[in-house]
């Protein structure tokens, strides 16, 4: 009877001595450290691409007069997207414009465009921009003051569009437009005046060759006509 009570005591024993090992993971001074997640790092490429994810498609439109003139000052804008602002604007400043497709670029919430053309053709000065874009749509009008120098077939233009990232990265796109520059009355006047001296020169010369020439043929033409005596 003994032993078979010391036998129950032995597995009473066992028993809380396994049941206190299977809890021991739950005390708090337990010192297995839990599993941790690392955020992964964005690279400059991912970030890159981030940004140019979020940049938008639109169409962009020259207004510009149908042709130009040499010597007078015209206004030639470049639109990108529509609304009723761009819109008054473009009433406004270009009212006989024509819109030519520049085809599809892309933008985000800030633009710069600058407009070129060789310094011997036109002088270009900026004259006024609005950025009306809204999260759904694109509104925005960029306009030059332009001023050719001389009668052209055609007077090439250039805008450089530059679209700035959060990284400091800049993503460029470039649109060309020809137009023909018609000569005037005054230019023409003008260009006569400039060069006369030249002409003169020229005329000048062609005058003392000539004389040159007759002076010698009259000379001649004196002299009179000796025979060799038998």
């Amino acid at each position: 009877m003994a032993v078979s009570k010391l036998h129950t005591g032995f597995a009473a024993l066992i028993t809380v001595l396994t049941l206190a090992s299977g809890c021991g993971s739950d005390r708090p001074n337990d010192t297995t450290p839990a599993p941790t997640t690392k955020a992964t790092p964005t690279t400059a490429i991912g970030k890159f691409e981030d940004d140019a994810q979020k940049l938008v498609n639109a169409e962009a439109k020259w207004q510009t007069p149908r042709e130009l003139t040499v010597g007078n000052t015209e206004r030639i804008g470049l639109s990108i997207g529509e609304g009723t602002e761009v819109k008054r604007k473009i009433d406004k400043l270009i009212p006989s414009a024509m819109a030519i497709s520049a085809g599809q670029v892309q933008v985000g919430q800030t633009v710069k465009a600058t407009l070129f053309a060789s310094s011997e053709d036109a002088d270009i000065s900026p004259s006024e921009a609005i950025n009306a874009s809204t999260v759904t749509d694109v509104q925005m009008l960029w306009t030059w003051l332009v001023k050719p120098k001389r009668p052209l077939d055609k007077l090439h233009l250039t805008a450089h569009l530059e679209v700035p990232l959060s990284d400091g990265r800049v993503v460029t796109n470039e649109l060309s437009l020809t137009l023909p520059v018609k000569r005037t009355m005054a230019y023409t006047v003008g260009e006569v005046a400039t060069h006369w001296a030249t002409w003169s020169g020229i005329i000048g010369s062609i005058v003392g060759v000539s004389g040159w020439f007759l002076a010698r043929r009259r000379r001649r033409a004196s002299e009179p006509v000796t025979t060799a005596s038998e």
